[in-house]
């Protein structure tokens, strides 16, 4: 009988354990490939809870349409990942940690709240720390490839800057306020061709 009792009681913990996985709703279907990458349902559930984590809002996960969207970002990101890993882009725990610090601060959020959602959500601790180091990489990436082709209209910025009548100060750091801004508009410009240019080389199936 004290044998029966302890294989009922092992039953009985399987049972609890497998209705409160967090995989019992969600299967790990692959839902696209990006050559021997794979996007899966399971990679779309924690992206949809981190976007509504971070933008404090609620999405339609079910909508079809947000799905797409959201595994066309998974699949950029991979490919991202591939490029980055091809240049041996190198990223120091310094340039994580200040991007990590602006980052939460930009969103309002502190450690203690992102580490409860990854709780919460059962999402591995690093998460956010992979999602940064992507884009590290290839902002630094895009520099490295393009930057020299950068040309800014000094001298329209020149004559902006005039018109504002600031004292010298002033007007260096306008002055260098607005040729940040430029070169970034630029710089953007470059990293969407250069994906675009960079998926070509990858056979990517929806499935």
């Amino acid at each position: 009988m004290a044998i029966n009792k302890k294989k009922f009681f092992i039953f009985i913990i399987f049972i609890l354990f497998f209705y409160n996985s967090p995989s019992k709703s969600v299967t790990n279907n692959v839902l696209a490939t990006i050559d021997n990458s794979i996007i899966t349902e399971l990679d779309l559930k924690k992206e949809i809870e981190f976007i509504k984590f971070i933008n404090k809002s609620e999405i339609d996960g079910n909508s079809e349409k947000v799905k797409k969207n959201i595994i066309d970002t998974l699949i950029d990101r991979k490919i991202k990942k591939i490029e980055i890993d091809n240049a041996k882009i190198e990223i120091t725990e310094k340039e994580i940690e200040n991007y990590t610090y602006n980052y939460l601060a930009n969103y309002k959020i502190n450690d203690e709240i992102l580490h409860s959602f990854y709780n919460t959500k059962q999402i591995e601790k690093n998460y956010l720390k992979n999602l940064l180091i992507i884009e590290i990489g290839w902002t630094k990436l895009i520099r490295q490839i393009y930057e020299s082709r950068i040309n800014i209209n000094i001298t329209e910025i020149n004559e902006e800057i005039k018109k504002e009548s600031k004292n010298f100060e002033d007007s260096e750091k306008l002055k260098n306020q607005i040729i940040n801004l430029e070169k970034n508009k630029v710089l953007n410009k470059f990293s969407n061709n250069h994906l675009e240019k960079s998926k070509k080389k990858y056979l990517i199936k929806f499935l």
